[in-house]
């Protein structure tokens, strides 16, 4: 099992502002409430203590049945992978870092550059790109599968993921059907569901409506909470859309969805692993787009991990991402704003790596480079080490003026550990940089990306699983055109 790199170096909020946002929050859930068009929904948060009215759809909940289904709630909680030395420990601070995030309607192209629909087989070198990449702890999507029909979509993507990852998978699925059929897919992996639910593969990752409401499809939190598998929540209110145009105002909004969706997920079964998530969101106001490189967005996740530590909650957050089109100079910074800002913050699940033009365009070459990214964040992390050895004192004095480093056996002791080696970003010299083609860093991305597609190979499950996978979703593909 993997352990990351502890963040929660920086901090926003003292924690009277803390208190104030979450009681700001409460009396919304209090007062006004959340609404759902949804019975089965309505049906758990009445059974749960909630004041439910049917006729309208509003569900008023009071605070001591949020104190409760905060108790309920996991303070750690383990993403299993297939591979068990890839599955990763949710707590306090640590950090890890995710492939992708929901389908993207558009993927570069590798061989062309240019913007297309991707297909089942991009959504399969996606996901094994991913694999493959060491600093990417869990796997999301960089594609779509939009190829099938589209009712089934999610059901293709899922087949996709279990055969191309052995790290653990965070994703949507949105209906109670679906997460069902789809819970039923990881037991065909794993040889039932009394594996599947001593070690999870999956997680849920399931967004409620800004405003305060919670549609059709979260009815997939009540399936997977009844099974006790992880579900990762993503309130994502837009400040000055969905939301108050202040981070502050935004913050209670997605504060409130996010107690509610625990409550709720607590309500069908207690101890079910919850991450939470609840981020301040911008859309630009000349654009009216999601703007995944604002820095109203980064302090969002800041605000976010501060609240996830006070209720004692592993956290899921945004770094990978930015509102670029193309892997460019712009990109670069948007990812290293958001990722530095997540990671520092100690948000645990950082994903969207990959993600351009706000999560329309996934991208391999992104991918790769934020990749790097990742690597050289774990090792701003990992801090300074000050000891005697590494403070090296009489190995200074030894060497004296004018004396060098480079052939010491301290210097080759703490290479390795000390300091990161970048496995992407150039550091040549000019003159062997431009004897080599003067290739910018999106070529060189692109040129990695190709390479790992052509040797990387996941360990295949087992041929009767995959057979058995596959005629599964032959079979709902059916059931589910017919509807």
């Amino acid at each position: 099992m993997k352990r990351g790199v502890r963040g929660g170096i920086i901090k926003l909020l003292d924690r009277g502002e803390i208190l104030d946002i979450h009681l700001s929050a409460i009396e919304v859930l209090e007062e006004k409430g959340v609404r759902s068009r949804s019975r089965k929904i309505l049906e758990v948060f009445r059974n749960g203590g909630a004041e439910v009215d049917f006729n309208t759809g509003y569900v008023r909940i009071p605070q001591h049945l949020v104190d409760e289904a905060l108790r309920k709630s996991p303070s750690k909680v383990i993403l299993h992978g297939r591979d068990e030395r890839y599955s990763i420990l949710l707590e306090d601070a640590k950090v890890y870092f995710g492939f992708g995030g929901t389908p993207t309607p558009y993927i570069r192209d590798l061989e062309t550059g240019g913007i297309r629909r991707p297909t089942k087989k991009d959504f399969a070198e996606a996901t094994r790109l991913g694999d493959a990449l060491l600093n990417m702890d869990f796997i999301m999507s960089i594609a779509g599968v939009f190829d099938v029909p589209p009712e089934s979509e999610y059901l293709h993507e899922f087949e996709v993921m279990f055969n191309n990852t052995v790290k653990p998978i965070v994703y949507s699925a949105p209906s109670a059907y679906l997460a069902r059929r789809i819970m039923e897919m990881a037991a065909i992996v794993l040889g039932g569901f009394y594996e599947l639910r001593r070690k999870p593969i999956l997680a849920l990752y399931s967004e409620t409506v800004s405003p305060l409401t919670f549609a059709q499809e979260n009815e997939a939190m009540i399936e997977f909470a009844s099974e006790n598998i992880p579900i990762v929540l993503g309130p994502v209110p837009m400040a000055g859309a969905t939301a108050p145009i202040t981070v502050g105002g935004a913050t209670v909004v997605a504060v409130a969805e996010a107690l509610a969706a625990i409550t709720l997920i607590q309500s069908v079964k207690p101890g079910v692993p919850v991450i939470y998530s609840g981020c301040a969101a911008l859309m630009d106001q000349k654009t009216g787009r999601f703007s995944y490189g604002a820095p109203e967005f980064a302090l969002g996740n800041i605000v976010l991990a501060q609240m996830a530590q006070y209720y004692g909650l592993p956290c899921f957050g945004w770094g990978g991402c930015s509102d670029s089109k193309v892997p460019d100079a712009q990109a670069g910074a948007e990812v290293m704003m958001n990722t530095l800002a997540s990671a520092f913050s100690g948000i645990n699940l950082i994903h969207d790596f990959g993600y351009l033009a706000g999560g329309s365009i996934g991208s391999m070459e992104m991918a790769v480079i934020g990749d790097e990214v990742a690597g050289m964040v774990k090792r701003i992390l990992e801090g300074v080490r000050i000891d005697d050895e590494s403070l090296a004192v009489d190995l200074i004095k030894s060497i004296g003026p004018e004396g060098q480093f480079m052939s010491q056996k301290h210097t080759l002791k703490f290479l390795r550990r000390e300091v990161y080696t970048p496995t992407l970003f150039d550091r040549k010299p000019e003159s062997l940089w431009l004897s080599e083609g003067g290739r910018d860093i999106a070529v060189i991305a692109r040129e990695k990306a190709k390479k790992i597609l052509k040797e990387h190979i996941v360990e295949p499950l087992p041929e009767d699983v995959r057979k058995s996978l596959s005629e599964f979703v032959k079979k709902c593909e059916k059931e589910l055109i017919r509807q």
